[in-house]
């Protein structure tokens, strides 16, 4: 049973930067979210792991957040989350980081351990969201439809074989990190010259393990859900609508190139309600807790399930703040609910 107080009494914390390749979009959500909170302390991490303790002044003076590092000259207080236990101890966690270690679970499940509270799902919701393979395994026995995929080890040398085995098979096919956010490494492949390009891309990199998807002819989507205490809600369907040739990777989400997103997407009643029925089981079925955004391809038949995020953007032009604002629905009120779940979240 979640506790939702009418005023957060804790000292909030909001922290984000990071070591992965989402940093960038960590800083600019943190731009948008420290409007809504009442002086919290801020911490940003940098890329080598270190905690440094930093002000608003400074965190809304960086310009261009998307493509230029954020640098601060506070001081630097903690080489690795452990040295933050004493600092973060009673305090209320706002989580503003992307791709691994935000994302996957891991400063959830310390902060579990030490009963630290923090918005957004559990380390276990965490963790099963950010890895797609077992994310689909749960939404296949759950009965949501998903695309045809092969697990893809670039490490193991007949995995390119298979690779083009698959390609063979459906013409077109989506390769993207088993482990991480789908704004970097993802490839969309038409034809054998692609896919000799994105195997060696992916070869010469550090992340090997990919999922390879045939590729789903549709309208892409995404799908909020906003839950306070016990009520869930699907917010409206947004639309990415990509120029021929383009892809929805970084440049497309973050710096407009390529692609145009529409909120609300412009749907049927019917369509609106599969979307969003979609959106509720997968927030579900993973246990999401506070928000989630669940991502999808629609076709004629339905949609068709592709990822689930625990912590969607929050910058100015992110998907879900879009989504809350054509509901009408208060971005304040959002994140105030969600720092009453969260401190509800071990009583």
């Amino acid at each position: 049973m979640v506790v939702v107080a009418d005023k957060v009494e804790k000292k909030v914390v909001l922290i984000f930067g990071g070591t992965s390749s989402e940093r960038l979009v960590s800083v600019a959500s943190a731009q948008n979210l420290v409007a809504y909170l009442q002086e919290p302390e801020l911490y940003f991490i940098n890329s080598d792991g270190k905690w440094v303790e930093t002000n608003k002044k400074e965190l809304l003076a960086h310009q261009n957040p998307f493509t230029q590092i954020f640098q601060s000259t506070g001081e630097t207080v903690a080489t690795h989350l452990e040295e933050m236990k004493s600092r973060l101890l009673g305090k209320l966690i706002f989580i503003s980081l992307h791709g691994t270690e935000g994302e996957d679970g891991t400063y959830q499940r310390f902060f579990e351990e030490n009963k630290i509270s923090f918005i957004g799902s559990s380390s276990k919701s965490s963790a099963l969201c950010f890895d797609k393979v077992k994310a689909k395994a749960i939404a296949k026995s759950s009965g949501i439809p998903l695309a045809q995929e092969l697990l893809a080890d670039f490490s193991k040398a007949e995995t390119v074989v298979q690779v083009k085995e698959f390609f063979n098979k459906y013409k077109k096919v989506v390769l993207k990190p088993v482990a991480n956010g789908s704004s970097f490494g993802l490839f969309i492949v038409n034809s054998e010259i692609e896919l000799q390009q994105a195997v060696k891309t992916i070869i010469n990199s550090t992340e090997k393990l990919y999922l390879c998807e045939e590729f789903i002819n549709g309208r892409e989507l995404t799908v909020g859900v906003y839950e306070v205490g016990n009520t869930l809600r699907a917010l409206c369907p947004s639309e990415v609508i990509l120029e021929t040739g383009s892809n929805f990777d970084y440049e497309g989400k973050y710096l407009g190139k390529g692609s145009k997103e529409i909120t609300p997407a412009v749907l049927s009643a019917e369509q609106k309600r599969q979307c969003q029925e979609l959106a509720l089981k997968a927030h579900q079925i993973f246990s999401c807790y506070g928000y989630s955004r669940t991502d999808m391809i629609l076709k004629d038949q339905g949609p068709v399930f592709l990822e689930t995020n625990t912590l969607p953007g929050m910058t100015k032009a992110s998907f879900y703040p879009q989504q809350l604002s054509a509901e009408n629905l208060s971005f304040q009120q959002f994140i105030n609910d969600q720092l009453n779940m969260a401190e509800g979240r071990f009583v």
